[in-house]
């Protein structure tokens, strides 16, 4: 899969109410967004707290019009299924094409990293 297809890159985070939660996701976002340009990428929540989906789309220039939401889930659970979809489903219109990608947990990249990250610490030093 490639980003670049996509005018707009939306991360999408869960959300939490806890405020200190947000900080990995937003650091995540300022380190992409150091590479690439913030108008191709931003970050959002699907609930309990802001910004959600709709409120970036709200902010995009017009031509912005095909745009990928890229869940920062480790797996495709209920979420992702159905509520992530009939979301983006209300918010697709004429002008803009909104498309739900895998989420990063199935990207093989993620899951070697995390691995590594498991493995380093059962290795002894």
């Amino acid at each position: 899969m490639q980003l670049n297809q996509y005018d707009h890159i939306i991360l999408l985070a869960h959300g939490s109410s806890d405020a200190n939660w947000k900080r990995p996701f937003e650091s995540l976002l300022a380190n992409v967004t150091g590479d690439v340009s913030k108008d191709k990428v931003s970050l959002a929540y699907m609930e309990l707290c802001s910004p959600s989906i709709e409120d970036i789309l709200n902010t995009l220039p017009t031509d912005k019009k095909n745009i990928a939401v890229y869940p920062l889930f480790f797996a495709k659970g209920r979420h992702l299924r159905v509520d992530v979809p009939k979301q983006l489903e209300t918010l697709t219109n004429q002008y803009r094409t909104l498309t739900l990608l895998e989420p990063i947990g199935d990207n093989p990249e993620v899951v070697q990293a995390m691995e590594g990250a498991i493995i380093s610490k059962l290795t002894p030093s």
